[in-house]
C-alpha cells in the first residue's frame, strides 16, 4: 500500500477522565512523539449522539475499549470500520480466566495490542491472530495547581504510603482491605507513619465505602473525591512511598508512575506490573494463585488471580520503612527503568514499527474484507434486534408485575367489604 498515508484511526474515550481514557490518551501521545498521522474519534460521543460525524481516514484502526464494551460497539458503530480496513483491538484483562461470552466477538479484529505479557497470555488462550506488547507509556509531568490544594492529604511528621483505586475498577481486585490490615499489623497505632487511601466513585459504592471507613484507624485516612490527572501526579509526588497489594493488574500505571517520580514501590509480585517491577527497584510481595473468594460485577467465582501473603506484605512494608538506603537505592533505579523503558518515544516506535509493517503487507493482511463487512452488518443487526426484545421482555414483565398488583389490590378489597 505504497501510495497510503500511513496513519491510524483511533477509536476510544479519548476524553474520558478514568482509567481506559487516560490509557487512550497515553497511546494518543506517543503516537504523536512519533509523527503518526492521526483521526480520533470519541466513542462516547458515538454511543450519545447519533448525528456526530466521523469517519476512518486511513486504512488501519486503533479500537481501545473494554471487553464490556464490545457487545454495544458492534452495534452501533459504521460497519465500515471493518471495509478494507485492518482492525487493531487494545485490550486489558485482569483474571487468567476469561468468560465466554466476553470473547465472541474478538476474532472481528485483525490483532490485539495489550500492554504487558500477563495480559497476551491470557488472550492467547482464545484469540488465534497476532497479540502485540504495547506497553502503556509513562511521562509524567508536574503543572502548576492554581486551583486544587492537595497538601492536606498528608502528614508532613510522618511517613506516609499512599495507594490510589477507583470503586468502579473492582474493589476486590484492589484488595484495600487487606492492605489496611497489613498496615495495622505492622505499624499499629503509630504516631510517625501513616496510609493515605485516595479513592474515586464511592457514591455508586456505598456500602464497599462504609466497610472501608470501618476498617481504618488514627493513622489510616480516606480521601473520596474527583482529581484531575495534574492534581494526581501531585499526589503521587507528595508520598513517601506507593503501595499497591492488588490480586491482579493487567499493567498497574500508578505504579509505574510512582515509579517515575522516584518514589519506592511496593506491591503484589504478580500480573501485569511484573514486567516493570523487579527486586532490583521495587519491593515485591509474595503471593499465592487462588480463586476469588467474593464474586462482583466485574469477576465471577472463576477468576483465578494472586492473593498476596500476609507475612511477606508486612515485612515489605517494614522495610521500605526502616531501611531508608534501601528505598533509595531502590526508586532511584526505578526512575531510570522507567525512563528508558516507557517513555512515549519508546512506546511510539513500537507502535510505528508495526504499522510500518501492517501497511507494506497491507495487501496480503486484509483479504475478503467485503465478506467481513458483510458479516458485521448481519451481526450488528442480530444485535440490534436482541437488544429490542430484551427491552419488549423487561417491559412485558414490568406489566405483568403491574396486574398482579392490582388482582392484588381488588382481592384485598374484597376481603375487607366481607368483615
Amino acid at each position: 500500500m505504497k501510495n497510503q498515508i500511513q496513519g491510524l484511526n483511533i477509536v476510544g474515550y479519548t476524553e474520558g477522565m478514568f482509567g481506559i481514557g487516560e490509557a487512550t490518551r497515553l497511546n494518543i501521545n506517543a503516537a504523536k512523539r512519533l509523527d503518526i498521522p492521526l483521526n480520533l474519534i470519541n466513542y462516547e460521543k458515538v454511543k450519545q449522539n447519533s448525528n456526530y460525524q466521523y469517519s476512518f481516514n486511513y486504512a488501519i484502526n486503533l479500537v481501545q475499549l473494554s471487553l464490556k464494551d464490545l457487545e454495544s460497539f458492534i452495534a452501533i458503530i459504521d460497519p465500515n470500520i471493518f471495509k478494507n480496513k485492518y482492525s487493531i483491538l487494545f485490550l486489558v484483562w485482569e483474571s487468567e480466566y476469561l468468560a465466554p461470552e466476553l470473547v465472541e466477538n474478538l476474532n472481528l479484529f485483525n490483532e490485539i495490542w495489550t500492554p504487558s505479557e500477563y495480559c497476551k497470555n491470557i488472550f492467547q488462550k482464545t484469540y488465534n491472530s497476532p497479540i502485540i506488547i504495547v506497553p502503556h507509556p509513562v511521562e509524567v509531568h508536574l503543572n502548576s495547581l492554581p486551583n486544587q490544594n492537595i497538601n492536606h492529604f498528608f502528614d508532613d511528621n510522618k511517613f506516609s504510603f499512599l495507594f490510589i483505586f477507583s470503586y468502579h475498577s473492582s474493589v476486590e481486585r484492589k484488595n484495600p482491605f487487606f492492605l489496611i490490615e497489613a498496615f495495622k499489623t505492622a505499624f499499629g497505632d503509630s504516631d510517625t507513619v501513616e496510609l493515605v487511601i485516595k479513592t474515586v466513585g464511592a457514591k455508586q459504592h456505598k456500602k464497599q465505602k462504609q466497610r472501608l471507613e470501618e476498617c481504618i484507624s488514627k493513622n489510616i485516612k480516606v480521601h473520596d473525591m474527583e482529581l484531575d490527572k495534574n492534581s494526581v501526579n501531585h499526589l503521587i509526588n507528595n508520598c513517601d512511598a506507593y503501595v499497591s497489594m492488588h490480586h491482579s493488574e493487567g499493567f498497574g500505571l500508578t505504579l509505574a508512575e510512582a515509579m517515575s517520580l522516584g518514589k519506592p514501590t511496593v506491591a503484589t509480585n504478580y500480573s501485569g506490573n511484573t514486567e516493570f517491577m523487579n527486586k532490583n527497584n521495587s519491593f515485591l510481595i509474595d503471593y499465592k494463585l487462588s480463586y476469588i473468594e467474593n464474586p462482583d460485577n466485574n469477576f465471577c467465582h472463576k477468576t483465578l488471580w494472586s492473593n498476596p501473603l500476609f507475612d511477606s506484605a508486612i515485612e515489605k512494608l517494614r522495610s521500605i520503612y526502616d531501611n531508608s538506603d534501601l528505598r533509595i537505592e531502590k526508586a532511584f533505579n526505578a526512575k531510570i527503568f522507567i525512563k528508558e523503558k516507557l517513555s512515549f518515544h519508546s512506546i511510539g516506535t513500537i507502535m510505528k514499527d508495526r504499522l510500518n509493517y501492517l501497511y507494506i503487507n497491507f495487501d496480503k493482511l486484509v483479504t475478503n474484507q467485503n465478506q467481513n463487512t458483510h458479516l458485521i452488518n448481519q451481526l450488528q443487526s442480530s444485535k440490534i434486534e436482541n437488544a429490542q426484545l430484551r427491552r419488549e421482555i423487561r417491559r412485558m414483565k414490568k406489566n405483568v408485575i403491574i396486574r398482579f398488583i392490582i388482582i392484588l389490590k381488588k382481592l384485598t378489597r374484597k376481603l375487607k367489604g366481607k368483615h
